[in-house]
């Protein structure tokens, strides 16, 4: 049964503080040549920040999740100042307060792109319906109209 491999290693290592260059010198020190090392360091730094993406996706997820939870709970207990203090965190959380700023699109990414002209479509059927202020982001707009089909149509929230 072989040990944990030199990327492991060197993960652990990133991740307790060793500096990069460091990283590298016990790279060359288990025999890599430097080109070698170099590649194995930044293939660990990247293990490393894709490792504390998902943790911050999976958390937000996880909040969000509660939150809403919060907010449901809180409406059928016609509890409306608790699920108004759930809604203002997570419109928080979610940065809903930021306003309608674009979507920045890294260069050649179609996928975002095309999720702003998704985006701008549903804030075109949105907006003129001036359910929300409009300075209020499209989100907001989103949720008072769900609100407001589900009341129309008779559907208890929560």
């Amino acid at each position: 049964m072989t040990g944990p491999s030199l990327q492991d290693r060197v993960v652990l290592l990133l991740i307790n503080g060793m500096s990069a260059q460091a990283a590298e010198s016990f790279c060359l020190s288990q025999g890599q040549d430097a080109a070698s090392a170099r590649e194995t360091v930044a293939a660990a730094r990247k293990r490393i920040t894709v490792a504390a993406d998902y943790t911050r996706d999976e958390q937000i997820g996880r909040a969000v999740m509660r939150l809403d939870d919060l907010y449901a709970k809180s409406i059928a207990a016609q509890d409306i100042r608790t699920a108004l203090q759930a809604q203002r965190e997570l419109n928080r959380l979610l940065d809903l307060y930021a306003g309608n700023a674009p979507v920045p699109a890294a260069d050649g990414d179609d996928d975002a792109s095309a999720l702003r002209r998704r985006l701008d479509l549903i804030a075109a059927y949105l907006l003129p319906l001036n359910l929300a202020a409009q300075s209020y982001p499209v989100e907001e707009h989103a949720r008072v109209a769900a609100q407001t089909i589900r009341r129309f149509a008779g559907v208890r929230e929560g």
